[in-house]
């Protein structure tokens, strides 16, 4: 009996290891993503058969798959230079909680087998994970970065139908794919012809795909209606010792214009700087006739020595539209509106005695046209437990518990609208995603579906130092690529750096924690994808089949007895 349970153990250790041997940058080897959920059917299996009846949970063994692959794929949290204490929570919080959240279409699974059967639950799984991905992509919790179809990205020839489907359709085929090949496992013994026929059908649904992909990838143009030359900067600024207080922000914002005129051109038409590279601490004077702005306060950014810094470079280049980074904040009056994010101002940050002021900070993005307006761009994907309280809404504030990384604790603000930054002197309608934001297709795609025609990822992936988690993190833009078919420009603080055309297909990439900047004619394109605009159909479709399933569930569970004891 002990033997036994051993062996369910280690089939279900083997699901979370494949995992992690087809996950990017751990072990890459993508195929195995299609087979890597069979040892865990088959210890279900073995569970059932051990138990013959008997009710006891499979679920502990769902639990231990998904964690060795949350575990061996995202240890680069522990990477954080943080007191051991929070080190520990910061690392395990996000692989245990992820974990938790994976065990959940698992759990649905064996509640469906108890009620309607294996052949209901197996498709039902199905819908289950790929609406539990589509609403992970959608809470304060959110945390997308292991959807099963991102697996793929290290391999855009073989996903250039994401352009339908989204990120999802890539999860769908995994699952389509291994529902069959089980499928023909299980009757291989018993029913040879219906295992063949399982065993062609899952072949069909891995080949047809490939076969339409390749074709794609060779025959699609990545010419675009106009191309200018971009130029992004990597100015290798250390997110510990420098960036924040240790270095002066002029000299770190004068050692990227330095890279960047280094490689600029007349026809240089875009110079792309990374997330958080403008740093001012903020301060303010109330005591004349109006507040008097110091640092980046957007009430008063013009004024800000970092945009005067910026607009003297663009003197010298006038053709150069400017995208950086910043870290500011927004002034509110003690009766204005104000966000749940909103802190308040003390004397002691330069009111007068008995005034009350509140100001919200962000991850933002300054944007400076080479003609038109000037423009900032609030980030809208925050990440939890470190720019975000989750249900702060509800709990109110708790700033203490968060995780300094950046300068700032507490929850940051972030804007609704999916804004597009527009330069009127090159047609360039520009999609900003700041860091995290680029996981997030359907996030992307709304940018695009109002306008944007080109694509700038920027983000400082130094914290958690030379791992997997930035070349991970990579792999999301080349995914983002093929959604939208826009080019993608990206611009990273340590690396890495590059350029990612409409195909997917990544260019001059920098090497990790190198100061550099990079030059290339990209092109700006306008049509839309299916993908862009439907958006995630794949996931709405599961989450409402994953509702009615529930219904049916409840009707079946009060209509006839249960039909096994599988849990």
């Amino acid at each position: 009996m002990a033997l036994r349970r051993a062996h369910i153990i280690l089939w279900a250790s083997l699901s979370g290891l494949l995992w992690a041997l087809a996950w990017p940058a751990i072990g890459g080897f993508s195929f195995l993503a299609f087979v890597a959920w069979l040892p865990l059917l088959h210890a279900e299996r073995l569970h059932d058969k051990r138990l013959a009846g008997r009710k006891r949970a499979f679920t502990p063994y769902a639990l231990l798959a998904v964690f060795i692959w949350n575990a061996a794929c995202s240890w680069w949290f522990f990477e954080v230079s943080e007191p051991l204490g929070t080190r520990l929570v910061s690392g395990l919080a996000p692989m245990t909680l992820n974990a938790l959240f994976m065990l959940v279409p698992w759990w649905l699974k064996r509640v469906t087998r108890r009620i309607a059967g294996a052949n209901v639950s197996a498709l039902a799984f199905i819908a289950y994970w790929l609406a539990f991905e589509r609403l992970h992509h959608d809470w304060d919790l959110q945390w997308p970065w292991f959807s099963i179809g991102n697996v793929f990205g290290t391999h855009p020839a073989w996903i250039q139908w994401y352009e339908f489907t989204g990120m999802l359709g890539g999860s769908a085929w995994v699952l389509l794919v291994t529902m069959f090949l089980d499928r023909a496992i299980v009757r291989r013994t018993r029913d040879q012809r219906t295992a063949i026929a399982n065993a062609s059908v899952a072949f069909g649904l891995l080949i047809v795909p490939l076969i339409g992909s390749y074709y794609r990838y060779d025959t699609i143009s990545t010419g675009g209606r106009r191309a200018i030359e971009v130029v992004v900067v990597q100015p290798n600024i250390d997110p510990y010792t420098q960036k924040f207080g240790g270095m002066d922000p002029l000299a770190q914002l004068d050692r990227m214009l330095a890279l960047a005129d280094s490689v600029m051109t007349d026809s240089t038409a875009l110079v792309v700087m990374p997330e958080t590279a403008l740093q001012e601490t903020a301060t303010i004077d109330m005591t004349g006739d109006g507040p008097a702005y110091k640092g980046l306060w957007e009430n008063g950014i013009d004024a800000a020595r970092s945009t005067v810094r910026l607009r003297a470079f663009q003197k010298e280049h006038r053709r150069a539209a400017l995208l950086t980074g910043m870290s500011s904040d927004t002034l509110y009056g003690s009766d204005e509106e104000r966000p749940t994010a909103a802190r308040p101002l003390f004397s002691e940050d330069g009111l007068p005695p008995g005034a009350q002021r509140w100001y919200t900070s962000y991850n933002a993005a300054l944007f400076l046209p080479a003609k038109g307006p000037l423009e900032i761009y609030h980030k809208s994907k925050l990440v939890a437990g470190v720019e975000l309280m989750p249900f702060e809404g509800v709990l109110g504030q708790l700033a203490d518990l968060s995780i300094d990384l950046g300068g700032v604790s507490g929850s940051l603000g972030k804007q609704d609208d999916r804004e597009v930054l527009v330069d009127e002197s090159d047609s360039l309608r520009l999609v900003p995603a700041i860091c995290y934001e680029s996981v997030f297709g359907e996030h992307v795609a709304a940018h695009v579906r109002n306008g944007g025609n080109l694509i700038a990822v920027i983000t400082n992936d130094a914290w958690w130092a030379d791992s997997p988690g930035y070349r991970q993190h990579l792999t999301y833009s080349s995914i983002r690529a093929i959604e939208t078919r826009r080019d993608v420009v990206r611009s990273a603080n340590t690396g890495i750096s590059c350029f990612v055309d409409r195909r997917g297909l990544i260019h001059q990439a920098s090497p990790w924690w190198v100061p550099t900047a990079l030059r290339r004619t990209v092109q700006l394109n306008d049509d839309m994808t299916f993908f862009v605009q439907h958006g995630d159909l794949i996931g709405r479709l599961a989450v409402s089949v994953s509702g009615l399933l529930f219904v049916y569930l409840l009707v079946m569970r009060f209509r006839k007895p249960v039909l096994e004891h599988s849990r």
